[in-house]
């Protein structure tokens, strides 16, 4: 039962760091089209917040030994 929930919980954490990642890259992609400053601060601000929250649940996965396959983020 423990065993089971650890596992549900690690592939959810996983799952997260995966949504994270793609959530990055079009808030980078994003950042690199647009030309107002107002966006562009925007844009800063949700990669920011984005890699705090990557770096949240990577030391997650870190602590049940997930990280294999797992990368940090340049920041």
């Amino acid at each position: 039962m423990q065993r089971e929930r650890l596992k549900l919980e690690g592939e959810e954490i996983l799952s997260t760091l995966r949504r994270i990642q793609l959530q990055l890259e079009c808030a980078q992609s994003a950042f690199e089209d647009v030309t107002d400053e107002s966006l562009i601060d925007s844009y800063i601000y949700e990669i920011i917040a984005l890699q705090k929250k990557y770096e949240f649940f990577l030391r997650a996965a870190k602590k049940m030994g997930l990280t294999n396959g797992v990368q940090r983020r340049a920041i």
